[in-house]
């Protein structure tokens, strides 16, 4: 079974999917960057993640609940086991993942099979992996991270505010710029360092990298007729990154505890600003100035 190292932690698992029957490590597009074929570890897995699994829909009240492509989405738990649904309107035979804590593991058991479209396999791995990860102080978050000399820049925002239009201008014009990770990259704050970590799942951008590199700063993003940015103090901090972590989170006993531990080590050590902008070179250029400046960069 193919295990991959992602944000710093193991996944187990075999995913097979519509492009291919195989059991092969990247039957999701993106997963073979941090396959850890070459690398023999006794370490267990943080997640092993299995299919093919005989469910039985279950009938607790959604913890949240949300649209994800054509699919309605259900994020429920029952006791101590987190419960993720996936079904189209109207449609009696649900995808379903049970994500069961082990000890200090997760196993997760999932009706999933090769007739799963790809994105939707992929977005419920993410689901079970988000959980069981959460529990190490290490998060995704919706943002869009750049690689500078060694050290990482996030830029959040809701979705169409522009993050991987400012992302592509720091491409285009600030030197030794690399993209890490258009959608969902990780933090981990389990080191002395919070550090951010590329992903298998990058949205609409093929950006798969096994790299990550120490926290430089978070950019908020705002649409505005000029250009214009602001550190901001704890509390506007506060505010401006909670909405980028995942939303089903806040609705649970446990996990808000875990972001706030990580959202804590986060304001210690680095700063946040908003940006209003417009997407111009002009606004990645006064980020930048700023952020050395800053003595970030």
């Amino acid at each position: 079974m193919p295990t991959y190292r992602i944000a710093g932690h193991l996944l187990e698992g075999v995913f097979e999917t519509t492009q291919s029957e195989a059991k092969i490590p990247d039957a999701i597009p993106g997963f073979s960057a941090f396959c850890l074929e070459k690398e023999k570890t006794d370490e267990k897995p943080l997640l092993r993640f299995e299919t093919r699994i005989p469910l039985h829909n279950w009938t607790v009240e959604p913890q949240y609940r949300f649209m994800f492509e054509p699919f309605l989405c259900d994020f429920s738990k029952r006791e101590d086991v987190y419960l993720f649904r996936m079904a189209l309107p109207e449609n009696n035979n649900p995808w379903l993942v049970e994500i069961h804590p082990e000890g200090d593991t997760f196993r997760a058991f999932s009706n999933l099979n090769h007739f799963t479209p790809d994105f939707a396999l992929r977005f419920a791995v993410w689901i079970a992996f988000g959980v069981a990860c959460v529990h190490r102080q290490t998060v995704a978050i919706h943002a869009s991270a750049i690689l500078y000399e060694g050290k990482s820049v996030l830029f959040l925002g809701e979705s169409g505010t522009g993050k991987s239009t400012h992302t592509q201008l720091w491409l285009q014009h600030i030197p030794d710029t690399e993209l890490l990770n258009d959608d969902s990259p990780f933090l981990n704050a389990a080191g002395d360092t919070i550090r951010v970590y590329g992903s298998p799942w990058s949205g609409k951008t093929p950006c798969y990298k096994a790299l990550h590199a120490p926290l430089a700063a978070l950019v908020r993003l705002r649409q505005s007729p000029s250009n214009r940015i602001q550190r901001l103090n704890n509390l506007k901090a506060i505010g401006a990154i909670l909405p980028s972590f995942p939303p089903e989170y806040a609705y649970d006993k446990i996990l808000p505890g875990y972001i706030q531990d990580i959202l804590s080590k986060v304001l210690q050590q680095t700063p946040v600003y908003v940006l209003d902008c417009l997407p111009d070179a002009a606004a990645a250029k006064l980020v930048f100035d700023a952020l050395k400046k800053d003595g970030r960069l």
